[in-house]
């Protein structure tokens, strides 16, 4: 990956949150957003910016944090899109109240945007969503 450094990162409570999360919604998150969550939980990256396939200049704030009771969670964030989009797993947000997600059904990583419920793609892996970040 691109050298990324993360600050402010929340270490896992729970080794199994990552597992525990999956089970409780019968979801399968892609092997590199695990990896790096496990590594970097709730952290920032220090390169924020990403393009997606409409727009330019977009913005990273944080992953989402695992930990039940930490701020910004991937739990809440799961409240909110369950009646909006539930082929959509989160797993970061952007200072808009928007979130960065895996795409279950297209495989694809896009962000959700929440004024109008729609999606825009920025890549077709995690990894390379981190590889395009600048």
């Amino acid at each position: 990956m691109n050298n990324l450094s993360w600050k402010f990162v929340k270490p896992l409570k729970d080794n199994k949150a990552v597992e525990t999360f999956e089970a409780d919604y019968g979801l399968k998150l892609p092997q590199d957003i695990i990896a790096c969550i496990k590594q970097n939980n709730g952290g920032r990256p220090d390169k924020k910016v990403f393009d997606t396939t409409i727009s330019k200049g977009r913005v990273i704030k944080s992953l989402l944090s695992f930990n039940k009771d930490d701020l910004d969670t991937v739990y809440d964030a799961m409240d909110i899109l369950k009646g909006e989009n539930s082929n959509l797993l989160p797993f970061a947000s952007d200072p808009g109240g928007n979130y960065i997600c895996f795409d279950t059904k297209q495989q694809d990583i896009v962000i959700w945007l929440h004024e109008t419920n729609t999606t825009e793609k920025i890549s077709g892996s995690f990894t390379a969503f981190l590889e395009r970040l600048y």
